[in-house]
């Protein structure tokens, strides 16, 4: 099939299929300017079929066959169809006409050909394949992406026969990820074109034709989609609008606004769009499609499986329509559904990277964690740039502790697009992940680019004063204590710019009490009981901090920083009261009994404390030999 349809391609791009080529003179040095901008066909000797925006916006065009380098200067328009994108261009000099074949004989499946010039280049030959029929038989539906300039294209069965007009220009928009999906290609049937010849009359002037309200709404309509291409939302959406000021019963105008309302988070207005264009073709798949995303978004799951279940009715070999209704059924957790659905999608389509990445989700969901990093990784392989598929994949791999997989994945999202980590909050999940490792010094460089994208994050604040806390504990527990005083001392630093930011933050007054406790400690052995109790002291009031602002679920651990700081105090009655809270609230930590018996020996309550060191050995036998 594929060496037939070389062949057929070969012969069509030699005679009749064409590259269009807008020209215009430069103003300064009076020399020609050309671009290649799309393809066509010949239909007649002197007759070219193509898309209306391909040409409308030129100033002049000509056709070419690249093979032969034979020039077919456009001398103007003998019929157009706005409804349907088409226009038949009179040229001058004579080209061999591609025969037109019945296109009500097309089946859903079939294998074709499109003949053109993607991107502008000689021309090629590619395979496609037919994935629907919309039932008012305005547009066959393809299963492959065109590429920029096969619009125009012809569609050639394996008889070598025209059975459609290659034209993507239509834009869809999937909100899983918030990547768009792009164009969706499909192709203008060959009995829709055979009606039009049939209405050919005197030539119009080309730069006359252009006038026409309805002609200008296609180079709105193409100025839209290049600013799209460029990431100008709201640039696309003015021209647009322009569009459908033109002609407000143009369908494709409706469905390209509601693609680009979809990404800049337009959600009613995309609707609105939708209805639009279903109310001027209700067999319009893409419209249920991108009202379905919509929706979805807006927390109207039911609906938007509503509408999925109407594009598949219309064309169940939709594998988008799997995809967005699997999205939907997640949201609403039923996760089995969704996996269902994506096994449909890639059934259809085994490169359709999006199905992978949700029915990872939904098989995540189920704690069915091996298939869905392995799902993950096939969608990677398709899509080895995908930034927020190294997210998800980073996320799973952390609660699956496997720490070490979740940095080389975050890392991926920092080299892949810097920015992009910033507002995915990688640095912050990877600290998380290093901290887990105990990179406390790599966290902290981490938590320091946090706080310098987000200085009024008092998290930021807390979760790098816990990494300085527990680095500067690994120094104290291998003897390096003067080390581990500067680094208690960052992170007390960085527990009182967080209560700056948040003077209610309960967690943060505990743990800043407790460092304070342990700076207290290091004073007193080396003999600077006035700093040491001052220390105390502090440690005391943060924990009185911590405890009434909690009152109604005070903390375990805010009581024991209090307790041993009083005990440092001398307060051991008051002490024993805090420790005996701590085991009334946590009565299976060792630490808490044998801090307690501390106390109580320090007290001269000597049998007790022995009942309490007892207990402490009872649930953990080592509990003398680890620093709490």
């Amino acid at each position: 099939m594929a060496e037939k349809f070389q062949q057929i391609a070969e012969k069509a791009l030699t005679d009749s299929v064409v590259r269009l080529v807008w020209q215009k003179t430069d103003e300064e040095t009076g020399e020609p300017l050309i671009w290649p901008r799309a393809s066509g066909f010949f239909v007649a000797p002197n007759l070219i079929a193509t898309n209306i925006h391909c040409v409308t916006g030129a100033p002049s065009v000509f056709a070419e066959i690249v093979s032969t380098k034979t020039e077919f200067p456009v001398e103007g328009v003998v019929a157009f169809d706005a409804e349907n994108d088409l226009v038949i261009l009179k040229v001058a000099g004579d080209g061999v006409p591609l025969p037109l074949d019945d296109s009500n004989t097309v089946q859903v499946g079939e294998t074709v050909c499109a003949v053109g010039h993607p991107r502008a280049e000689e021309g090629k030959a590619t395979q496609v394949t037919i994935s629907g029929i919309q039932k008012s038989g305005k547009r066959l539906e393809i299963k492959e992406e065109f590429d920029p300039g096969n619009s125009g294209s012809a569609i050639l069965n394996d008889s070598g026969k025209v059975i459609g007009v290659a034209v993507g220009g239509e834009m869809g928009a999937s909100l899983l990820g918030g990547v768009a999906q792009g164009y969706i290609s499909h192709a203008i049937p060959a009995q829709t074109l055979a009606h039009l010849l049939d209405r050919v009359a005197k030539t119009e002037p080309f730069a006359e034709w252009q006038k026409h309200p309805l002609i200008r709404t296609y180079t709105e309509i193409r100025q839209a989609q290049a600013e799209f291409q460029q990431g100008n939302h709201q640039e696309s959406i003015a021209h647009l609008d322009a569009a459908l000021e033109l002609n407000p019963n143009l369908v494709d105008a409706y469905l390209n606004r509601a693609a680009v309302n979809l990404l800049l988070g337009n959600y009613k207005e995309a609707v609105a769009d939708c209805d639009n264009a279903l109310r001027l073709n209700p067999h319009q798949v893409l419209a249920y499609i991108n009202r379905a995303s919509a929706k979805s978004v807006l927390g109207k799951e039911e609906a938007a499986i509503e509408d999925c279940n109407a594009a598949l009715k219309l064309n169940p070999n939709y594998a988008i329509a799997y995809n967005s209704r699997a999205g939907a059924n997640i949201s609403l957790k039923r996760y089995k559904e969704a996996i269902a659905d994506c096994d449909s999608a890639i059934k259809l389509d085994p490169n359709f990277v999006h199905s992978y990445f949700c029915r990872a989700m939904a098989r995540s969901a189920l704690g069915q964690d091996e298939a869905a990093l392995a799902d993950f990784d096939s969608a990677l392989k398709l899509a080895p740039d995908s930034p927020e598929i190294y997210f998800a994949r980073a996320h799973l791999k952390f609660a699956l502790k496997d720490y070490a997989g979740t940095i080389e994945d975050y890392d991926k999202i920092v080299s892949l697009n810097p920015q992009l980590g910033n507002s995915l909050n990688v640095w912050d999940h990877r600290a998380d992940a290093k901290y887990h490792l105990r990179d406390y010094e790599g966290a902290i460089k981490d938590y320091d680019k946090v706080i310098q994208l987000h200085p009024k994050r008092e998290t930021a604040y807390f979760d790098r004063g816990y990494a300085k806390y527990n680095l500067g504990k690994s120094k104290a527990d291998q003897g390096n204590r003067v080390e581990a005083q500067v680094d208690y001392q960052g992170a007390v630093e960085d527990y009182t710019e967080a209560i700056k930011l948040d003077p209610e933050y309960a967690s943060v007054y505990n743990s800043r009490g407790w460092i304070k406790y342990l700076l207290g400690q290091f004073n007193h052995e080396r003999g600077d009981t006035q700093e040491a109790r001052k220390l105390f002291e502090a440690a005391v009031a943060d924990s009185d901090a911590a405890i009434r602002l909690r009152v109604d679920n005070p903390s375990p651990a805010s009581y024991h920083t209090r307790a041993a700081a009083k005990a440092a105090l001398g307060a051991y009655r008051e002490a024993i009261e805090d420790f005996n809270e701590t085991i009334l609230m946590k009565p299976d930590e060792a630490r808490y009994y044998y801090d307690r018996g501390l106390a109580k020996q320090a007290f001269g309550q000597h049998a007790a404390a022995k009942t309490d060191f007892q207990k402490a050995k009872d649930l953990d036998p080592d509990v003398e030999n680890k620093p709490f």
